[in-house]
């Protein structure tokens, strides 16, 4: 059985509405292609990354200091998919 580190990034949550429905919808799309874990922390609480519940959970707002961890054979490019929707603040329309 093979083992994998896991790969710990801390993040700050760009989204100016902090983490709702429309990150979380898309680091929800985005995990699906990878095999990788990857949880959320925040305040004390941990989030799949699978789970948009989960995630609606966290509370965190704007400018958040997330902690990502992920492990798998795909750990760091899960990893990094998610760090960039969390990093990313969408244009204004």
């Amino acid at each position: 059985m093979e083992t994998h580190e896991s790969v710990i990034r801390q993040v700050t949550l760009a989204h100016r509405n902090g983490l709702h429905l429309t990150p979380i919808g898309a680091i929800v799309k985005a995990v699906t292609g990878f095999t990788a874990d990857v949880k959320i922390s925040f305040d004390g609480k941990i989030a799949d990354t699978r789970s948009a519940m989960d995630m609606m959970l966290l509370g965190a707002t704007a400018g958040a200091e997330l902690t990502l961890e992920a492990v798998g054979s795909d750990a760091e490019e899960a990893l990094q998919a998610v760090a960039q929707i969390l990093e990313t603040e969408p244009p204004r329309h």
